[in-house]
């Protein structure tokens, strides 16, 4: 963040929000990085231990509205939601890798089934290959599924830290302003999301009693 106008502004924001985290979490890092990405949509998002990157359309939003997200972001780095998110970043090619393995060995399967079934006659081969080519099918997108189930649940975890140490009002308003206004997903692109849709967890701020009301 090279701008003084921009670290004058975001700064400020983000040591009071720090020191409340710090407060919860005594183990938080005892120095964050703030780092700015030059983007109009405004967003935020925690890396590694001790980074929080906000995008340049974030500045758009009121002082009470950056707080609530930025006390999100850095529940995500008190929980160590952004380690794992490491791990799973390293380890992507070979995650990548291993899949592409998978899918390859599954159409192999069914390819000699219907080889074998076509030359002795049988269709015992067949079915008994295409029932495996399903399985691993069905087994990588269980992976998937259960990967993006855990990424939205660490976001309502996040979302109830902010509350927790005070911030709760003003990221249910945040969310309010960044999120609500996108249109609704379908069943199965929801399912494939990182993050939960923006009604849910404003409702889940609301059922730990946080006193926002936009209607």
């Amino acid at each position: 963040m090279k701008r003084v106008d921009m670290r004058n502004r975001m700064l400020p924001l983000l040591d009071t929000v720090y020191r409340c985290a710090k407060r919860k979490t005594p183990g938080l890092a005892d120095d964050i990085d703030l780092k700015v990405t030059y983007t109009p949509e405004p967003n935020a998002y925690a890396i590694g231990r001790r980074t929080v990157c906000v995008t340049e359309g974030l500045f758009r939003l009121p002082d009470e509205e950056v707080k609530g997200i930025l006390a999100h972001e850095l529940g995500h780095l008190a929980c160590r939601h952004t380690e794992i998110q490491m791990l799973i970043g390293g380890g992507n090619f070979l995650v990548t890798l291993l899949i592409l393995m998978i899918k390859a060995f599954s159409v192999l399967i069914a390819v000699v089934a219907l080889i074998c079934g076509y030359k002795n006659r049988s269709w015992i081969p067949v079915i008994v290959g295409l029932i495996l080519a399903a399985v691993v099918w069905m087994w990588t997108r269980f992976c998937m599924l259960f990967l993006m189930w855990s990424m939205r649940e660490n976001e309502f975890v996040a979302d109830a830290y902010a509350a927790e140490i005070g911030f709760g009002y003003e990221l249910a308003k945040g969310l309010d302003a960044i999120g609500t206004s996108k249109p609704q997903d379908s069943f199965l692109r929801a399912l494939y999301s990182s993050h939960p849709n923006a009604h849910d967890r404003i409702g889940r701020l609301q059922e730990m009693g946080v006193p926002y009301s936009r209607y």
